[in-house]
């Protein structure tokens, strides 16, 4: 076999890698669960192999495609090494910069790769046809009534709403969104055969109705202008001006009657500005305000990769009781996580990114090239991506499609594809693959795929014992299999803040003689977790407790106090703070906290306001269930001691 072979071999295996990757994460959740992005990584990682071994195959790859967006993603790739260095959470962030690995090296790959025209035809046929299943999957859930995801139960608030293979309706619509303008783009201009054309019509139409069954608002506005652009770019062209008017109708038509027949659709645009839960926009201003608070704290550097989940608590608003991890914003989570530094290096990418689609399209005007045909593939490929990364970058403002694996990885592969148009355009982002430039494509990738494949294999690992512990009958069973996941991954706090919590609860059952052991071993593992998140009130909380019990009650006032600072307005810490006071006799000041959580249970109380969310409780609990714990079993109690008191 010569080596012209095992390049082609080596191609088809990169362009097989690549939407390996990119079904499989939107067929199954998005791939935000570890063992789903453990695949992912696997798959990304060897499609970066396989790149490099076609550098060394062929002597005819002398050269590669590397425009300014590459550098400036080089670049914040850089910024976020320097940021994981200096993180103060080492596990999450690490888990966030290999997610901007992956991203980065599929956008590579993509770049060099995937740019013949018909592997990027291949690309849109599978990527289309994929998002039309998810899409009538979607359609079905409204339909039938369906509120699981495959053998998952989709949580309350999406009730009613499609959501596809995704769990969030909003990420579901995000997806859908880059495919629409993708798909209705070569369905207009595309140089396609007629029954084809009528298959990639009717998908366009499911496409649709998916986004419009999701219940996503941010979905439809950002929708429904990636679909006006493209229409508004036929309407110069008078070659398609008839096709324009034509699909502006049967939109507006779908969008109108919709909204018209839907009693969902209608309850959904009047709740727009109704406080409550995160699916409403007024509590998603409270969580910009908090996001906001947060970056006052490190404004040029930012509080680190993923770090807003830690840093959020401490600027908790009363009326989110839920732990929202993300900002909802993908620009503001930038932001708060990455600093005016970051904020400025994604800015120069999404610049060069739209310099060069300008550039390409320009040309396209200019030329008698196939990108200014009357149909042309490659004028619609570039009209339908550009239309569909807009539609994901509007919706980013009020969601976080951009920290979804799916839709973050659609979207490296759309850049990378449109990219790599630019090379029509000009030949000055051409870099000479010489020996040096060779070898350190080769270590870079290398490197950047063994890491992958590494991490992989300890998340793997990990989530095998933890999964073991979870379904383990036995206490020591748990423990057990506790212990080998923290020794597979020593950095994760939560799985020590889990141990300490598993014994403290172990101490509250056994006897005398055995309670001090379990106290004292559930107290290490809390101050384990601590020292690997500092920002945990849970852990803080918990600590304070196992030391009450001990009878450290001084040491265990400064835990307590601690978890208050940290997380000053949640009901659990408040909850928890209550309990401490009432554990050393502060009656009256035991009260007052928990006096500030079981509003939320009395019938008085205004239904809107009793419908504040979830507590940030690792056992989901519900705000509800907490103060009406607090309201049957301590109130009473205390009334009690402080009437003896009297």
């Amino acid at each position: 076999m010569n080596r012209r072979t095992l390049d082609s071999y080596c191609e088809r295996g990169i362009v097989g890698l690549v939407l390996a990757a990119l079904v499989y994460s939107a067929l199954d959740t998005g791939a935000v669960r570890t063992l789903e992005f453990v695949v992912v990584e696997w798959l990304v990682a060897a499609s970066g192999l396989l790149w490099v071994a076609r550098t060394w195959l062929e002597p005819r790859h002398n050269r590669l495609l590397f425009p300014p967006v590459g550098w400036c993603l080089l670049l914040f790739l850089g910024y976020a090494l320097f940021h994981y260095v200096q993180a103060d959470v080492e596990y999450t962030a690490r888990r966030e910069v290999l997610r901007l690995l992956v991203y980065a090296l599929l956008f590579f790959v993509a770049l060099n790769n995937l740019h013949k025209s018909e592997w990027a035809q291949m690309t849109l046929y599978v990527l289309v046809f994929t998002g039309t299943a998810i899409a009538i999957y979607g359609i079905v859930q409204v339909i039938a009534g369906l509120e699981h995801v495959w053998h998952f139960t989709r949580p309350e608030q999406y009730k009613g709403r499609g959501s596809g293979t995704f769990i969030n309706p909003n990420h579901f619509a995000g997806f859908l969104g880059m495919l629409l303008p993708l798909c209705l783009a070569s369905v207009l201009t595309g140089r396609i055969s007629q029954p084809m054309r009528i298959l990639l019509g009717y998908s366009a139409l499911l496409l649709l109705g998916g986004v419009a069954v999701s219940m996503s608002r941010g979905g439809w506005v950002s929708t429904s202008l990636a679909l006006a652009a493209i229409v508004t770019v036929l309407g110069w062209r008078k070659q398609f001006r008839l096709r324009g008017i034509l699909l502006t109708c049967i939109v507006l038509g779908v969008i109108a009657g919709f909204l018209l027949t839907s009693p969902f659709a209608q309850d959904r645009l009047r709740n727009v500005s109704k406080p409550g839960t995160m699916e409403h926009v007024g509590s998603r201003i409270e969580l910009w305000k908090a996001a906001a608070a947060v970056w006052q704290e490190e404004k040029l550097l930012g509080v680190g990769p993923g770090h807003f989940d830690h840093r959020f608590p401490a600027h908790r608003p009363k009326q989110l009781q839920s732990r929202p991890v993300r900002v909802h914003n993908d620009y503001l989570n930038t932001l708060v996580d990455w600093g005016l530094v970051g904020m400025m290096l994604a800015g120069l990418m999404l610049g060069t990114m739209v310099s060069g689609i300008i550039k390409s399209w320009k040309y396209s005007q200019r030329t008698s090239s196939d990108l200014s045909a009357k149909t042309s593939n490659r004028s619609a490929f570039v009209l339908g991506s550009t239309a569909g990364l807009g539609s994901i970058a509007l919706h980013s403002f009020v969601d976080f499609n951009l920290h979804i694996p799916s839709n973050a990885m659609l979207a490296a592969t759309l850049a990378g594809l449109l990219a790599a148009y630019i090379r029509f355009a000009t030949e000055r982002y051409w870099v000479a693959v010489r020996m040096p430039v060779r070898l350190a494509l080769t270590v870079a990738v290398c490197g950047a795929s063994g890491l992958l494949v590494q991490q992989a294999i300890q998340q793997a690992r990990e989530h095998a014992r933890l999964k073991a512990s979870r379904s383990a009958e036995s206490f020591r069973k748990q423990v057990e299999g506790l212990r080998k996941a923290l020794e597979v991954e020593p950095t994760n706090f939560e799985t020590a803040g889990l141990l300490g919590e598993i014994h403290r609860r172990r101490a509250m059952e056994s006897s005398r003689a055995t309670r001090k052991v379990e106290l004292k071993k559930a107290a290490a593992w809390l101050r384990q977790a601590i020292a690997l998140n500092r920002y945990d009130a849970y852990s803080h909380a918990r600590l304070g407790m196992a030391l009450d019990e001990l009878g450290q009650a001084d040491k265990a006032g400064e835990y307590f106090a601690e978890a208050e600072k940290l997380d000053p307005n949640g009901y659990l810490t408040v909850a928890n703070v209550g309990w401490h006071k009432m554990h050393i006799g502060e009656y009256a000041e035991a009260k007052s906290y928990f006096d500030r959580v079981s509003p939320l249970d009395d019938p008085s109380t205004p239904e809107d306001e009793r419908e504040k969310g979830l507590v940030a409780h690792r056992a989901e609990q519900t705000a509800q269930d907490l103060a009406r714990h607090i309201r049957e079993s301590y109130l009473p109690y205390i009334a009690e001691q402080l009437r003896d008191s009297e």
